[in-house]
């Protein structure tokens, strides 16, 4: 038992170490924005993604940085990055609503019906790791309290450590489900944010089709299908049309 707890242990303290990019470069960033060289910042914290390092934090001062210099395509992009890792943070769904205030278009999201709310909320409260850790730990939980009724001789203790055992496999089995639930549900919604600084919107993937309305940098699409050069993709109004996928960058 004794060491299960420090293996337990050990693995929380490195899930938790491991969310931390580059701690001297960070901190270098921080500085940086602290003293309003938001230049400087970016650099900063772009040195670490190209390290291959990321974390909401990272991806969070890197809006902040983007938003000081008015840059509204990057800012929206890294808040919704950093999101994507930290889901329902208030500080970054603040801040990601500050910068929505620079957009040039204004679009109306279409309803969703409660059920589907409530799921994306408790899809929301973690990411997909997270999820699948902590339905892990359950699981491991699980076994041990198995174990513990498996060995144990007494009746009345057995039949609390099957119990607990059962329950605690309950709630992994819902944590894993979650976690693969969500995980599905970004593969298949990949959302991306338009660079452009306006960008038509089209009938079909060619220059030569239909202009069916245009769009500003800064405003989140979904793609529903790739070809060649061109993505097709949705806004939040249900809208949709072909643009040059060069316009782009995916949030993934």
């Amino acid at each position: 038992m004794k060491n299960a707890i420090i293996t337990f242990y050990l693995f929380i303290i490195s899930w938790n170490y491991s969310q931390f990019p580059s701690e001297e470069i960070f901190s270098e960033g921080i500085k940086h924005y602290n003293e309003g060289e938001y230049g400087k910042a970016i650099s900063s914290f772009m040195t670490i993604l190209e390290n291959g390092q990321h974390s909401s934090s990272l991806y969070f001062n890197l809006g902040n940085s983007f938003y000081k210099i008015n840059d509204v395509a990057n800012s929206i992009f890294y808040y919704e990055k950093a999101l994507l890792l930290s889901p329902n943070d208030k500080d970054i769904v603040d801040n990601l609503s500050f910068s929505k205030n620079m957009l040039i278009d204004k679009i109306e999201i279409l309803p969703t019906n409660q059920l589907k709310q409530f799921s994306n909320y408790v899809l929301g409260l973690l990411n997909v790791n997270k999820w699948l850790y902590l339905g892990l730990i359950i699981l491991y939980i699980s076994a041990l309290f198995f174990l513990l009724y498996f060995f144990n001789s007494k009746s009345s203790l057995k039949k609390n450590y099957f119990i607990a055992s059962i329950v605690s496999l309950f709630f992994a089995v819902f944590f894993f489900s979650a976690g693969i639930t969500k995980n599905l549900n970004q593969q298949s919604n990949l959302f991306a944010i338009i660079f452009d600084e306006k960008i038509d919107f089209r009938l079909e993937p060619n220059y030569r089709s239909e202009v069916l309305f245009n769009l500003h940098e800064g405003t989140k699409v979904l793609i529903k299908e790739e070809l060649n050069d061109w993505v097709f993709v949705e806004i939040q109004d249900g809208n949709k049309g072909w643009i040059e996928t060069q316009s782009i960058k995916k949030i993934e």
